[in-house]
């Protein structure tokens, strides 16, 4: 029978692994989708920006920036960029005129939709059909962890490099 500190010791070494491979996955995709639509690299937070605002169109800076765990000021700034490169569009707030909507531009949903075809494109030419199945039962437990409270600490790093 194994012990609980086998068990944590077991996931730790999972973990780790996790951690390094979707790390490395997401610098690649950043690198390799992302820098092809715009003049300079977009960062996790606005990659971020892009598919949530894909999924419901419009939100405040205060909002983004607590889904995104980071400072209002820091969501503003990379608002802005998404602004300056043309992926996203302030729109007043008509009930409240001291803030305004941020809504996704054409040029936004055809870069986010452009990294998924990239993605595509590598999971059909790179992965198996087990893979792919792999990955497919995977994303329930990715998803558990990429949407837990516990991650502050990632989101901090994030927030310094913005």
């Amino acid at each position: 029978m194994t012990s609980p500190d086998d068990a944590v010791s077991d996931h730790a070494g999972l973990a780790e692994q996790v951690h390094r491979e979707l790390f490395r996955l997401t610098a690649n995709l950043r690198r390799q989708e992302y820098d092809q639509f715009s003049t300079g690299e977009l960062t996790l937070t606005q990659c971020s920006v892009l598919y949530h605002l894909t999924e419901i169109r419009r939100a405040r800076v205060i909002d983004l920036a607590a889904r995104e765990h980071v400072t209002t000021a820091t969501m503003a700034k990379a608002v802005r960029r998404l602004q300056e490169l043309g992926m996203v569009r302030r729109q007043r707030d008509l009930s409240d005129y001291r803030s305004s909507w941020i809504e996704i531009t054409t040029k936004g949903v055809q870069t986010q939709q452009a990294a998924v075809a990239g993605l595509r494109e590598a999971m059909v030419n790179e992965l198996s059909a087990e893979e792919i199945s792999a990955l497919q039962t995977a994303l329930g437990p990715l998803q558990r962890l990429s949407s837990g409270s516990g991650h502050q600490d990632l989101h901090r790093v994030e927030d310094a490099a913005t």
